[in-house]
C-alpha cells in the first residue's frame, strides 16, 4: 500500500503542475489548432498515469488490468472527474463534447490504437494450430458465433423496445450490434490460465485457441456486414446478401492473398534487414490496408487483422512482436481508458441499464456455453470437456469494446447501450478465471476416446555444471543459430524461453541455471544436436587459445600495480558493511574455514539468511575453483555472484599470522574482503572491489587495518 499512495501521490502531483501550467483563459471548446495539440498532449500524460495506476491496483487485486484501466477512464472521462471546471479549463480536463463524448484528437489515437492491437491480435494466430484442429475448432466457433449473435441481437431487440422505447426488429442496427458484440472472444485470459496449469497443448486447450480464432474470424464478418447494412441504409434480404457476399469477398480474396504471399511479403520486409525497420514497416502496411478497408465500406480493424494473419506464419512475427511491443504498452492502455472514458456514468447507475447489463452477461454466457459446449460433445468431448471449452470461449475483452466503441461512433449505439456492452465485458472478464481454473482442477480425462490428439514434437535437455556455463553456452547457441538465418526472440523475459524460427522450422529454448531445454519437431533433432556440437567444439577451442594467452598471474598482479590515494576509505555505508560483519581474529587455519567465517560473518550481520548459508558457499567455492582469489601483499578478495542475496553484501576478517590462500606472490594472505553480488540485479561489484583494492594497495591502510585491536576500530579504519 505505500508504494500505491507513492504513486497516487505522484500521479495528483504531475496534474497539479499540468493545472498550473495551463492559460486561465483557455477554453478546450473553441480552441485554436495548437491550444487543442497542447490539451491533448495533457490528456494522454494524464491517461497514461491513470491507465498505469488502475491497472496496477486491479493487478495487486489479482484481477485483469484491462478492467483497471478501463475503470480509471470512466473515473477521469468527461462524465465524471473529467468536466470538472478547474484553473485554465472551464470545460474540464476531458470536456464532454456535443456530439461524442470525446475530442476526434483522442478518437483518433485510440482508433490508432484499435488497428496495432488487431494486427498483433493476427500475428499472434497460430495458422498451423487453426488448420490443423480447424473442424472441430470451426463447429465449436459457428456455434458459438451462432448462439451468441442470436441472443444478442434478441436482448437488443428487447432493450430497444423497453429501455429507449423505440421499436426495433431483429435486423435493425442496435440488436445488430449488439448481437456482435456479444459474439467477440477474448482468449488472452483463458490462454494464460491454460498456461499456468499447463494445458495449453491438451485438447481442451488446442479446441478453445483454434475455436477462438474461428471466433474473431467469423465475429469480423459479421461486423462488416453489419456496417456495410447500417451504411448502405437498406435493410432488405437482397441487400443483406449483396453485401454479405462482397465482405465475404473482400474478406477471403485479401485474407487468401496475404497468406498465399506472406512469403513474398516476408522476404519484402527482410531487405530493409534491420529489425525495427522491419517491425514499422509492417505496421505501416497494416495501416494501408486498414484504410483500404474502411473505403471499401468494411471496419479498419478488419484489414489490419488481415495483414497480422499475414505476417503469423512467417519466420519474423515473433520480430515483429516484439519490437512493436513499446508501442502496444503505450497506445493500447490509452485504448482501453478512453473506452473508459465513454462510460456514460448516470446512465450506469440507471436500473434498467444494470438490470440490462445483467441479462446481457447471462445471455453472453450462456450463449458461448450452449454454443461451444453442445457441439463439443459431440466431437469426441466428454461433459467435463465440453464445459472447459464453453466456459474458456466466455470472456469478451479488446474486440467487443473495439465494436462498441464502433457502433457509438458510428452513432447506431446510445450511451445506455454501450454502457451495458460495457457491463457485459468486465463481468465475463472477471468471472472466468475463477470459474476455469475450478473446472481444470480436476485431472480427469475430457476425451471420450484417448490418444486421438498428440503432440508431435520431442523435447531435448543438455544438463550443465552451472549457471555460468549455462548462460555461456546460451549465448553462443543463439548466435550460431542466428549464423544461420535463424530468427531468435526472447519471448519471456523473467523464464527466459527464446523462439527460433526460419521458414516453417520452429524451436523453443527454455533456459534454465542447470540446463538448456529444446522443444522441437523430431524432423529437427538432428539439426538441434548438431548446432550444439559446433557449439561445444568452438568452446573447446576457444579455451585452449585462452591457455596460451597472458598469464593470468601478471594480469592479477597488475591490480596491486597502480598508484592510490591513501586515505580513500571503502565507503562501508554505500554497502551497508556494519561492525558485525567485521571480525580482527579469524580462527581459520585455511582457505575453506576462513570462508566459513566470513560467510556466517554476513549471517550474523543479517546480511544473508541462515538458510541460504550453503548457496552462498557453494557460490564462493565455486568461484575458487576457476581461479583463486588471493592476491598479494596478503589481500584475498573471495567473491561471488548469488541468488541468495538482492544487493552487494560484504564481511571484512583478519587474520594476523596469515593463511596459505594459493596468493599469486606466494605469500600469507591476513586480510579478507567477501563481496557476494547478486545475480538477477546486476550491480557494479567490480567497482566495489576495486574501490577496495585500491584501498588496500596502501602500505599504511593496510598497515592500520592489521594493528586494529577490536571491531570498532577497524569499522574506523576502513571508514575514512
Amino acid at each position: 500500500m505505500k508504494h500505491f499512495f507513492k504513486s497516487l501521490f505522484l500521479f495528483i502531483a504531475f496534474n497539479t503542475v499540468s493545472f498550473c501550467y495551463a492559460s486561465e483563459t483557455q477554453d478546450p471548446a473553441h480552441a485554436g489548432i495548437i491550444e487543442r495539440m497542447d490539451l491533448l498532449v495533457l490528456q494522454l500524460g494524464i491517461i497514461l498515469f491513470a491507465a498505469w495506476l488502475g491497472g496496477k491496483v486491479f493487478k495487486k487485486l489479482k484481477l485483469p488490468t484491462v478492467l483497471g484501466e478501463i475503470l480509471a477512464g470512466t473515473i477521469i472521462g468527461p462524465y465524471l472527474l473529467g468536466s470538472v471546471p478547474m484553473p485554465g479549463f472551464p470545460g474540464g480536463l476531458f470536456p464532454l463534447q456535443q456530439t461524442f463524448p470525446i475530442s476526434p484528437e483522442l478518437y483518433g489515437f485510440t482508433t490508432v490504437a484499435s488497428i496495432i492491437l488487431l494486427f498483433l491480435v493476427g500475428i499472434e494466430t497460430d495458422i498451423e494450430t487453426f488448420f490443423k484442429f480447424s473442424f472441430a475448432g470451426s463447429i465449436i466457433g459457428i456455434g458459438g458465433v451462432l448462439i451468441s449473435f442470436i441472443f444478442g441481437d434478441i436482448l437488443g431487440i428487447l432493450f430497444s423496445n423497453i429501455v429507449l422505447q423505440t421499436p426495433m426488429s431483429f435486423m435493425d442496427p442496435v440488436p445488430l450490434f449488439l448481437g456482435v458484440i456479444s459474439t467477440a472472444t477474448s482468449v488472452g485470459i483463458t490462454a494464460h490460465i491454460l498456461s499456468e496449469r499447463r494445458k495449453l497443448d491438451s485438447p481442451e486447450g488446442v479446441t478453445i485457441l483454434s475455436g477462438a480464432v474461428i471466433d474473431d474470424v467469423l465475429g469480423i464478418i459479421v461486423l462488416a456486414v453489419v456496417v456495410g447494412i447500417i451504411k448502405s441504409g437498406r435493410v432488405d434480404w437482397g441487400n443483406i446478401f449483396a453485401i454479405s457476399s462482397r465482405a465475404l469477398a473482400i474478406w477471403l480474396g485479401f485474407t487468401t492473398l496475404g497468406l498465399i504471399f506472406s512469403k513474398q511479403i516476408s522476404n519484402f520486409l527482410k531487405r530493409f534487414k534491420d529489425k525495427t525497420t522491419m517491425s514499422i514497416l509492417s505496421l505501416a502496411l497494416a495501416l494501408l490496408l486498414a484504410g483500404i478497408f474502411e473505403r471499401s465500406g468494411l471496419a479498419m480493424i478488419i484489414g489490419a487483422y488481415i495483414m497480422g494473419l499475414s505476417l503469423s506464419n512467417t519466420d519474423i512475427s515473433y520480430i515483429i512482436q516484439d519490437n512493436l511491443a513499446t508501442i502496444k504498452k503505450f497506445l493500447v492502455p490509452v485504448f482501453f481508458c478512453v473506452m473508459g472514458m465513454l462510460v456514460n456514468v448516470n446512465a450506469m447507475t440507471s436500473l434498467p441499464v444494470i438490470i440490462f447489463g445483467l441479462v446481457y452477461t447471462l445471455l453472453a454466457v450462456l450463449g458461448k456455453i450452449l454454443g461451444c459446449s453442445v457441439p463439443a460433445l459431440f466431437l469426441n468431448f466428454n461433459l467435463r470437456g465440453a464445459l472447459r471449452v464453453g466456459v474458456g470461449m466466455i470472456p469478451r475483452g479488446e474486440v467487443a469494446l473495439i465494436i462498441a466503441g464502433i457502433g457509438l461512433s458510428l452513432g447506431v449505439l446510445q450511451n445506455e447501450a454501450f454502457n451495458i456492452a460495457i457491463i457485459m465485458t468486465f463481468l465475463t472478464t472477471l468471472i472466468t478465471p475463477p470459474l476455469l481454473v475450478r473446472l481444470l482442477g480436476d485431472n480427469r480425462s475430457v476425451l471420450r476416446k484417448e490418444n486421438l490428439m498428440k503432440a508431435e514434437h520431442k523435447e531435448i535437455v543438455y544438463s550443465m555444471p552451472n549457471d555460468d556455463t549455462s548462460e555461456f553456452i546460451l549465448s553462443k547457441v543463439v548466435l550460431a543459430f542466428e549464423n544461420e538465418g535463424f530468427y531468435v526472440t526472447l519471448l519471456a523475459l523473467h523464464d527466459q524461453v527464446y523462439q527460433i524460427r526460419k521458414n516453417q522450422t520452429f524451436i523453443i529454448l527454455k533456459y534454465y541455471p542447470d540446463k538448456l531445454v529444446f522443444d522441437i519437431s523430431a524432423d529437427d533433432e538432428a539439426f538441434v544436436h548438431t548446432v550444439f556440437y559446433e557449439v561445444i567444439a568452438e568452446w573447446e577451442k576457444i579455451m585452449k587459445q585462452l591457455q596460451s594467452l597472458t598469464d593470468t598471474n601478471a594480469i592479477g598482479k597488475k591490480i596491486f600495480g597502480t598508484e592510490t590515494t591513501k586515505n580513500a576509505g571503502v565507503n562501508t555505508h554505500k554497502f551497508q558493511i556494519s561492525v558485525n560483519a567485521l571480525e580482527v581474529n579469524l580462527n581459520g587455519i585455511n582457505k575453506e574455514v576462513i570462508i566459513n567465517e566470513l560467510v556466517d560473518l554476513l549471517i550474523k550481520s543479517g546480511q544473508v539468511k541462515f538458510s541460504d548459508r550453503d548457496i552462498v558457499l557453494k557460490d564462493v567455492f565455486d568461484r575458487e575453483m576457476t581461479m583463486s582469489t588471493g592476491m598479494q601483499n596478503g589481500i584475498a578478495l573471495p567473491h561471488a555472484k548469488s541468488s541468495a542475496v538482492s544487493k552487494i553484501v560484504c564481511a571484512v576478517g583478519l587474520k594476523k599470522d596469515g593463511v596459505d590462500f594459493d596468493s599469486l606472490d606466494k605469500q600469507p594472505s591476513k586480510i579478507f574482503i567477501l563481496t557476494i553480488a547478486p545475480k538477477e540485479y546486476p550491480q557494479s561489484y567490480l567497482q566495489f572491489m576495486a574501490n577496495v583494492t585500491s584501498f588496500f594497495m596502501s602500505d599504511e591502510n593496510r598497515e592500520r587495518t592489521l594493528a586494529a585491536k577490536n571491531n570498532n576500530e577497524l569499522f574506523r579504519v576502513l571508514s575514512l
